[in-house]
């Protein structure tokens, strides 16, 4: 996805996320996307019983957020 002409990585549901500078380290994992009447694409986080709702630009932008690799398991 191209925001106001920069690449931004591909999110979706399921990818997880720590807040950028977070002594706590909470992993918070994408349940929702969707955009916003004015236009502008969201994310709904979520750790445990807590809730954000984000930009994707705002969880794209390593000053904010830090995106948690995938670990796959190869059968």
């Amino acid at each position: 996805m191209a925001i106001f002409g920069r690449k931004t990585q591909s999110i979706q549901v399921g990818d997880r996320f720590m807040k950028a500078n977070d002594q706590t380290r909470k992993v918070w994992e994408i349940s929702r996307l969707w955009t916003t009447v004015d236009g502008v694409p969201h994310a709904r986080l979520v750790h445990q019983h807590e809730t954000l709702m984000v930009s994707i630009r705002t969880l794209a932008d390593q000053e904010f957020f830090t995106a948690i690799p995938m670990i796959r398991s190869e059968p």
